[in-house]
């Protein structure tokens, strides 16, 4: 059986830890990612379409700001349906949610490992510490290379304003966008803190338990030496 103290810091890195998984699943599950503000242009009218992105479904309304013509409904879509297959923007964004996908899964394995830690000693190395280590950080890493690449998407393909015009069954002309991140992007974040708390954990009961074993062979070294002496 574990001691005590080992049971309780690893019951901590597990709640950290299936917290990272649930903050993921909220991530995958909203989509509330990126809301744009896109300027576009007609004949003789001009307005402002508002984009709002998720991983799998977007939605976009046009208002008229000059000029002369209606306003549209509210129109939503599902995003792999207005993606072209050739497109980057669409293989970049199938590897956003393939990396949240895998974290998840790694998350899910820490998880485990550290609540095994919790209630026993395992005696395969992979399933302690060392377990705990890997799994934590390939989901922290995944975790991260998925922001990066979502708002490169975002940032650098234009994303927004693609699926607007895809959207639009008119020839108005889309021109700038201005895009705010929603919680379900930021919240990525909390989960990587989380990550980095279960590895902190861990790392402080190692420490410790590599102090006490240093402390404890302390006098067997004293006992050693004073027996050389005499």
């Amino acid at each position: 059986m574990p001691s005590k103290q080992k049971t309780l810091l690893f019951f901590a890195g597990f709640i950290s830890s299936i917290g990272s998984f649930a903050v993921i699943c909220t991530c995958l599950g909203t989509q509330q990612w990126v809301s744009s503000k896109i300027q576009f242009s007609g004949g003789n009218y001009g307005g402002q379409a508002d984009v709002n992105l998720g991983l799998f479904f977007v939605s976009s309304k046009k208002t008229i700001t000059t000029g002369v013509a209606l306003d549209t409904q509210l129109i939503s879509r599902q995003v792999f349906d207005l993606l072209k297959e050739t497109n980057g923007v669409k293989i970049t964004h199938i590897i956003v949610i393939l990396f949240l996908v895998l974290g998840l899964a790694c998350c899910f394995l820490g998880s485990v490992t550290t609540c095994l830690n919790s209630v026993s000693n395992p005696y395969i190395t992979f399933l302690g510490s060392l377990g705990v280590y890997v799994w934590t950080s390939i989901n922290a890493i995944l975790t991260l290379l998925a922001m990066i690449l979502f708002a490169v998407n975002i940032e650098v393909n234009n994303m927004p304003r693609n699926l607007a015009k895809a959207m639009d069954t008119s020839n108005d002309v889309y021109s700038t966008s201005k895009n705010a991140y929603g919680y379900s992007y930021w919240l990525l974040l909390f989960s990587i803190f989380l990550n980095l708390t279960t590895i902190g954990i861990i790392y402080y009961y190692q420490h410790i338990r590599y102090s006490k074993q240093k402390e404890q062979e302390r006098p067997m070294e004293t006992a050693t030496k004073d027996s050389i002496l005499f």
